[in-house]
Order: structure tokens, then C-alpha cells, then sequence
């Protein structure tokens, strides 16, 4: 009986990861050393993703940047076209006023070169013998030139009127011309600016496409550090519990604790909901702060044993010591720890130094007080 009772502890012990004979107290300080590595792996995942949030808002701040150049320049080029539209719109009225100068030319010549055909025609059919009968019932051989010359001079007329309408139409067609001219350059120029204008518009959807995907990144990374926080959150509020199970040596009575940052008298950022000076969002601040110098003492608040000194996520070098009854302490964001797991401390020694490690804006001392696991006001404790 006994020599199975030994292998199912060997085969629990295995399973656990656990060498065989541990105490109660050694199983407690193994299971808080598990949950402080899932604590720091989920930190890790948090940090990762408030890095990549970061990274994708400094992305999307450039693509906006550029998607409002692009508007810009297709406002310019939009300008462009309708300042062209505007030159076509009047070259192709000019032109039509000139169709129309020259139409109306045109049936001038023609009427004219209809007149001018029937006096050349009626000249034509007039015989030697119609001269002759011009020239005998003229009283003098004068008066019969002055006929013919008559005759002479109004067809140079009708001929200098027919050259001049022939010379006017010709200058309007020319006319015409020019302005057909100018408005072929105008239609080339606006296919060249509708040309860029599509090719800016296509830059500019697939800017806001881009806006669109990062922006999704964005949330679906916040999802993942929300994630990561509950999870480190409820591995801590998990871990003081356990810890404080183990120095039931030390009681925790009650009273004031002292103040852990001497070099700063005053609070910086209270308890609770705040509008987060990283993340612009309002969210629950577990402690106070305190802006401390740097490198300036952080002194434990009371009598205790120090349970965990390290690295922390967000909270960067952390120390955390347990008073006992079910109450702790929490001191972040140390340039320098002074202390180690399993120390113990009076109230008022120095344990670290204060920092900016971590997510920290400037040197701080970010200072809490759980009990059993759960954070609350420090104020009732420190003031």
C-alpha cells in the first residue's frame, strides 16, 4: 500500500513538474512562479500588441497625411478642367458664330455671282449689230462710249464685290481656323488633366483602403492587448492570494502605512477610471502615482516579505510584498530593486529606486494596495 501511495505522489509530482517530497509551502512559491511567468508572457502579448498599435496609428496618421495631399491635388486638377471646359465652351461658340459668318458669306457670293453670271450672259448675247444700234441712236461717237463704259464699269463692280466677298469669307474661315486650332490644344490638355485626375482618384481609394485595413488592425490589436491585460489582471489578482497563504507568520493588523515615496508628498494620477496618458482612452488606473525624481527612495509601507522582484509587464521592475491577512502591496515602474523574492522587510526601508520602466510617461512611482488579490483605494492607507 504504502509503495503505491509513493508512485502515484512520483506520478503526481511528474505531472505537476513538482520534485517529490516539496512542502505546502515550497508547492505555493512553485505555482506563483508558474503564474508569474504566464503573467510576464501575457504582459509580453500586451506590450507587442500596444507596440503594433502604434506602429499601425503612426501608419494610418502618414496615409491620411497623404490621402489629404491627394484631395488636394485632384481639387487643383478638377479646378484645371473646368477652367478648360470653359475655354471649349467658348472656342465651340466662337466657331459656330463663324460657321454662320460664313454661311451668311456665302449666299452673298452666290447671290451676287448669280447677278454678275446674267450681266456677263446678257453681254454675251449682245451682237456687233446691237453696238451698231448703240452706237446710231447715240447723238456722238462719245455719248456711245460712255455707253459701253457704263456697261464696262458695272460689271468691274459686280466683279470687285464678288472679289471682296470671296476675300472676306476666306479671312472668316481662317478665323474659323485659328479657334478650331485653339480648341483642339484645349480638349488634348483636358485629357491629359482627366488622365491625372483618375490616376490621383485611383492613389486616393487606394489610400482610404489602406486607412480602412489599418484601422481594423488597429482594433482587432486592441482586442488582443484587452486580452492580454485581463488575463495579466487575473493573474495577478490570482497570485496574492496564493502568496499571502505562505508568511501567515506575518499578520497584517491594520493602521497606516507609511509614505513609499518620500521625495513627493503629492498625488499625480488618483485611483481609479482616468483618461489614459498612452492610450487617449479612459481607462482604470489600479493605483496611485506618485512623480517622484528619479533614482529617489521607494520605502516598503510596512513590515512584511517580499514576494515577488522583478520584471512585471507594464509595470516594468516591480516589487510586491505581502503584510499578511490578505493584504499586499505594489511598488512599479523602479529604475532599481534593491530587494528579492523571499526577503524580508520593515515598514520604511528602502526597497527600489524610482523609474520610468515599463508603460511609463516619466519617473513615477506607481504605488498599490490588494487585498486579497483586489485592488483598492491606497488613499485610506497612506494619507
Amino acid at each position: 500500500m504504502k509503495t503505491r501511495r509513493k508512485l502515484i505522489a512520483v506520478a503526481a509530482a511528474v505531472l505537476l513538474c513538482l520534485p517529490v517530497g516539496l512542502t505546502n509551502d515550497n508547492t505555493a512559491v512553485v505555482h506563483a512562479q508558474t503564474v508569474q511567468e504566464k503573467i510576464n508572457n501575457a504582459s509580453k502579448e500586451k506590450q507587442e500588441a500596444l507596440d503594433k498599435i502604434k506602429a499601425a496609428e503612426a501608419e494610418k496618421e502618414d496615409v491620411v497625411a497623404e490621402s489629404e495631399a491627394l484631395d488636394r491635388e485632384i481639387d487643383i486638377v478638377q479646378t484645371e478642367i473646368y477652367e478648360i471646359d470653359s475655354i471649349i465652351d467658348e472656342a465651340d461658340a466662337e466657331i459656330k458664330a463663324k460657321e454662320e459668318e460664313i454661311a451668311k458669306h456665302e449666299q452673298n457670293i452666290e447671290k451676287r455671282n448669280d447677278e454678275f453670271k446674267e450681266v456677263l450672259r446678257s453681254m454675251d448675247e449682245t451682237s456687233a449689230s446691237s453696238y451698231l444700234e448703240l452706237l446710231l441712236s447715240s447723238e456722238s461717237f462719245s455719248e456711245f462710249l460712255a455707253h459701253v463704259e457704263t456697261i464696262n464699269e458695272i460689271t468691274r463692280h459686280d466683279t470687285a464685290v464678288i472679289d471682296e466677298m470671296v476675300s472676306l469669307k476666306n479671312s472668316v474661315e481662317a478665323a474659323k481656323a485659328v479657334v478650331e486650332t485653339k480648341k483642339s490644344e484645349q480638349e488634348e490638355a483636358r485629357g491629359i488633366a482627366s488622365e491625372k485626375e483618375n490616376t490621383l482618384q485611383t492613389k486616393l481609394d487606394e489610400k482610404e483602403k489602406l486607412t480602412e485595413e489599418l484601422e481594423q488592425d488597429i482594433e482587432n490589436y486592441k482586442k488582443v492587448y484587452e486580452k492580454a491585460r485581463k488575463e495579466e489582471e487575473d493573474l495577478k489578482a490570482s497570485l496574492v492570494p496564493k502568496l499571502s497563504k505562505t508568511t501567515d507568520t506575518v499578520k497584517y493588523t491594520g493602521g497606516k502605512f507609511c509614505w513609499p515615496a518620500p521625495s513627493y508628498v503629492r498625488i499625480s494620477s488618483p485611483y481609479g477610471y482616468r483618461l489614459h496618458p498612452i492610450y487617449k482612452t479612459q481607462k482604470f488606473h489600479s493605483g496611485v502615482d506618485l512623480a517622484a525624481p528619479g533614482g529617489s527612495n521607494i520605502l516598503a509601507a510596512a513590515d512584511g516579505t517580499v514576494k515577488m522582484a522583478g520584471w512585471n509587464g507594464g509595470y516594468g521592475n516591480c516589487v510586491v510584498v505581502d503584510h499578511g491577512g490578505g493584504t499586499s502591496t505594489l511598488y512599479g515602474h523602479s529604475s532599481k530593486l534593491l530587494v528579492s523574492a523571499g526577503q524580508k522587510v520593515t515598514k520604511g526601508q528602502v526597497i527600489a529606486k524610482v523609474g520610468t520602466t515599463g508603460n511609463s510617461t516619466g519617473n513615477h512611482l506607481h504605488f498599490e494596495v490588494l487585498i486579497n488579490g483586489k485592488t483598492t483605494d491606497p488613499m485610506p492607507y497612506i494619507s
